[in-house]
């Protein structure tokens, strides 16, 4: 079971700052009404392997900084402060593979900290400074936790008596850290959104760590196995930020969804190889809902319109994974609907 009190905090930026030599997290400062919190955000892993090369221990980042996403709505209704979350997508709760919360393939990694300041800390604290500066409501999600007193008083001042962290993804540790750590699980991952003040507009900041799995069961346990919708992998043999290791091309995409007047749904998958494909075994899932595709060949480019159920398609939005026989993940998506009139969404890239 995993040991994760999985949370929102909800308020406005204090103060950040790095914390002590040696400790890889960037600590923050949270005003909620009548109370503040502390936060503390990994910058740096310390889950790596010893003797093996610093760059393994940057963490794989991604900044969507105009996030769109059926969630956004639930991240508005939170209350300012500390709250309990439950573990499943209806009620808010975030899962970097089953969520389809973004491309792991954007993901990047970064130092910490460098000399030439383009490292994950300064990055974040731009993010947070012009957050604190407009005043801008900020949501971190992840583990609550009791602090003890004084724990960063030499950084602050001040202790809150509350904190969060676990502000990352958190599944898909190999199990030689998971029976250390006990944190892997679905739909209790972390992340932090900046909620734009003046506009409507969600900055969204997604952590992990290089040596967690995108291919994980109904427990958060890595799956073996890889189908290039992953975040990247590198070679450090070089030393430096590493080469990026070419992925597999997808074999197929989730390229449309159309949703007609009549209530009739359809969902094109194309094949995106230059041979065909045997979509025997495969499928489509939603959160409450599976369905086996047709066990046919689809043709080199060629796109397959399939009719989904009604529990499939919401027109408030919601989210469609495309998994093969093996049970691996090749595609994911979200969409925001419309009106019960009819609409359509391109997931072409």
């Amino acid at each position: 079971m995993a040991k994760i009190d999985y949370s929102s905090l909800k308020g406005k930026i204090d103060r950040f700052k790095p914390a002590p030599s040696g400790n890889p997290h960037l600590w923050i400062l949270l005003d909620a009404p009548q109370q503040s919190f502390f936060a503390t955000v990994n910058v740096q892993s310390s889950k790596g392997i010893p003797g093996s090369p610093v760059a393994e221990t940057y963490l794989n980042f991604f900044v969507d900084d105009d996030f769109r996403h059926p969630i956004v709505p639930h991240l508005r209704a939170i209350t300012p402060g500390l709250a309990r979350l439950e573990r499943n997508y209806a009620m808010g709760a975030l899962d970097y593979i089953k969520g389809n919360l973004f491309d792991p393939r954007n993901m990047r990694v970064l130092p910490s900290q460098s000399v030439g300041g383009n490292d994950l800390v300064s990055r974040l604290e731009a993010l947070f400074g012009l957050a604190r500066d407009q005043n801008d409501d900020v949501v971190i999600i992840g583990s609550q936790f009791r602090t003890s007193p004084g724990q960063i008083d030499a950084v602050f001042g001040e202790t809150p008596k509350f904190g969060i962290d676990n502000t990352h993804m958190a599944q898909g540790d190999p199990p030689q850290i998971d029976q250390r750590l006990h944190e892997n699980g679905v739909w209790h991952d972390g992340a932090i959104f900046l909620l734009d003040a003046n506009t409507d507009r969600v900055t969204a900041i997604f952590l992990a760590f290089q040596t967690q799995a995108w291919q994980t069961d109904d427990s958060g346990q890595a799956l073996d196995g890889r189908t290039g919708y992953e975040a990247p992998q590198y070679d450090f043999t070089g030393g430096g930020l590493g080469n990026l290791v070419p992925a597999a091309a997808p074999l197929a995409e989730l390229t449309s969804l159309n949703r007609l007047a009549d209530g009739t749904r359809r969902l094109v998958v194309t094949n995106m190889s230059n041979a065909a494909l045997d979509l025997s075994g495969w499928s489509v899932i939603s959160p409450n809902a599976s369905m086996a595709l047709p066990g046919i060949a689809v043709e080199p480019g060629q796109p397959l319109a399939i009719e989904l159920p009604e529990a499939f398609v919401v027109d408030a939005g919601g989210i469609l994974s495309l998994m093969d026989a093996q049970g691996l993940k090749v595609d994911g998506v979200s969409y925001l609907g419309g009106a019960a009139s009819g609409w359509s969404t391109s997931f072409a890239t």
